[in-house]
C-alpha cells in the first residue's frame, strides 16, 4: 500500500529562517503533465518544459508562503492548499498593469525563501489570486503600495528547485531547473 510510512524525522538543528527573497513568475504550464517534467527522489524539481520566469523582488519580512493540508477520510480524498502573501511597496503605471494580467491569469510561481530554497506552487493547476488591496496609506509612515494573494490547490504539498549554483549565476535560482529561464527585475 502507498500509504505506507517508511521513516521518521529527528529535531533538526536551528539554523534557518523565515521569509521570502523573491518571486519567479511564469505563465500558467500544466508541469507535472509536460514530458520534460522531471522530479527526482524528495520532490526536487530537476527539469520543466522552457518557460521564462520573472522577477518580483521583496522585502525582508513582508511576504509568506503557507502550505495547507486538507484530508477527507469521508471522501477519501487529500489536497495541498498553497497560499502565498506578497507585499510590494510604492505604486507606478506598471504595477497597475502588472495586477490586472496576474489577476486575470493562473501563473506559476518558484518562491526564493531567505535559506536559498527555490520553492514551486501552482505546479499543476497554476495559481490564482485570491485577494489583495491597493492603498496609498493615510499617515505619513503608512504603505503606499499593494498586496496580493495567490492561491493553488496541487495533488502535492510543494516541490523543490534541485540546489542552485549559487547567486550570481545564469538564471539563478532556477539554474540546475533544466528549461527554466530567469529574467531578472
Amino acid at each position: 500500500m502507498a500509504c505506507t510510512i517508511s521513516g521518521g524525522r529527528i529535531v533538526d538543528c536551528k539554523d534557518s529562517v523565515g521569509g521570502i527573497k523573491a518571486v519567479y513568475i511564469g505563465n500558467y504550464l500544466d508541469m507535472v503533465s509536460e514530458s520534460a517534467w522531471t522530479a527526482a527522489t524528495a520532490d526536487t524539481v530537476t527539469a520543466i518544459a522552457t518557460q521564462t520566469f520573472y522577477e518580483y523582488q521583496v522585502r525582508p519580512e513582508t511576504s509568506s508562503l503557507t502550505v495547507n493540508y486538507n484530508s477527507d477520510p469521508a471522501s477519501g480524498t487529500t489536497f495541498f492548499e498553497q497560499v502565498l502573501s506578497l507585499t510590494f511597496q510604492k505604486l507606478d503605471a506598471t504595477d497597475i498593469a502588472d495586477i490586472r494580467v496576474l489577476c486575470q491569469g493562473r501563473p506559476n510561481i518558484w518562491v526564493l525563501d531567505n535559506n536559498d530554497n527555490a520553492w514551486l506552487v501552482g505546479a499543476e493547476h497554476g495559481c490564482n489570486v485570491s485577494g489583495g488591496s491597493l492603498t496609498s496609506g493615510t499617515a505619513f509612515g503608512d504603505m503606499s503600495g499593494f498586496t496580493i494573494d495567490f492561491t493553488a490547490k496541487e495533488t502535492n504539498p510543494i516541490w523543490i528547485a534541485s540546489a542552485s549554483a549559487g547567486a550570481g549565476t545564469t538564471d539563478y535560482p532556477l539554474d540546475n531547473v533544466t528549461g527554466a529561464t530567469v529574467t531578472p527585475a
